[in-house]
């Protein structure tokens, strides 16, 4: 993905073998997404359904926050968009977002 003005590159990869617990792989030009590419990997596999429990704090955008991810950075929620399609709770389709000004 290509994350915006700060003409940074990412390339996530989220992997499941029982369609729950996930493992990100991420690989990017950028500082703070490196670190949160370091979290991700130290930490257990993600729980997918606490991710997307609305009554839980998600732990991906949480070590986006502790990476210092700005509070806009897309590959934060892009991880969890990898993760719903890696455990079949989404089917994969692009995503794009378009600025306009005015």
């Amino acid at each position: 993905m290509k994350a915006g003005i700060c003409l940074h590159t990412t390339a996530i990869t989220a992997e499941t073998s029982d369609g729950r617990a996930v493992d990100f792989t991420l690989e990017t030009t950028c500082d703070n997404v490196q670190r949160m590419a370091a979290l991700l990997e130290a930490a257990p596999a993600v729980d997918a359904y606490k991710e997307i429990d609305p009554r839980t704090d998600s732990a991906v955008l949480a070590m986006g926050h502790e990476a210092r991810c700005c509070t806009d950075c897309v590959v934060p929620v892009s991880a969890l968009k990898a993760m719903r399609v890696a455990t079949g709770l989404a089917l994969p389709a692009p995503v794009a977002v378009d600025l306009v000004e005015g």
